[in-house]
């Protein structure tokens, strides 16, 4: 489960608007975890928030089977988070839309995978693989062209870049894009040449989280 930074009752004094839902025990997303009957037990002790395991947002708009196969709700299982990977404005914003539109009495939230370090998302080029400097406009395209499309929060989760002065500059970037909640994995951006600990494996670098949090304002920061 991943760890809220701040309580509900923390944001107003920290400044920050507050959100329609509690996030301060929250399941993170997981594939092949984070599915329906999951997300109710953890709801059952004590989950104030859960987040669907990453969806294809093109597939999501592109076929009705795979939705229903892949965002499995009931009416107990809110308030919730849809996890997407996305790299196409269009798509991701459609997808909030349809969410929105078919599920909001349900879904409370959406969320931009840009954290994924699998070999599927380099081959289709999303998760992790989006945060190189060249691809800086689309991400922010993404999260500023859902923001405008729905009325419910969008999230980001990321990783950390090369320097923490890179990674709050990235937070800041999302938060302006239209981003009212980013997760941070704190470890380091993936690539083929990166491994051993603090890449995929080994402890997270959560002082790098604290002192995020502590610099980038206006933006509620949970690590993962």
């Amino acid at each position: 489960i991943s760890a809220s930074v701040l309580s509900p009752t923390d944001s107003t004094s920290a400044g920050l608007p507050p959100l329609p839902f509690d996030i301060t025990h929250i399941l993170a997303p997981m594939v092949g975890a984070s599915d329906l009957p999951y997300r109710l037990l953890t709801r059952k002790y004590g989950a104030t928030l859960a987040y669907t395991p990453m969806i294809s947002s093109t597939q999501f708009v592109r076929d009705p089977t795979y939705r229903l196969r892949e965002l499995q709700l009931c009416q107990e299982d809110t308030p919730l988070v849809v996890h997407f990977s996305a790299n196409n404005p269009d798509e991701f914003a459609q997808a909030a839309v349809i969410c929105q539109e078919k599920y909001g009495s349900i879904v409370s939230a959406i969320d931009l995978n840009l954290g994924c370090p699998q070999r599927t998302a380099y081959v289709g080029h999303f998760g992790s693989y989006l945060l190189d400097p060249k691809d800086r406009q689309l991400i922010l395209s993404i999260v500023s062209k859902a923001k405008q499309s729905v009325s419910i929060p969008i999230f980001v989760k990321i990783r950390l870049l090369d320097t923490i002065e890179e990674t709050i500059a990235l937070c800041e970037q999302l938060r302006d894009a239209g981003a009212s909640l980013i997760t941070i994995h704190a470890r380091y951006r993936a690539s083929f040449e990166r491994n051993g600990p603090g890449a995929r494996d080994g402890p997270a670098i959560l002082d790098q989280v604290r002192e995020i949090r502590c610099r980038v304002k206006n933006v509620f920061i949970i690590s993962n």
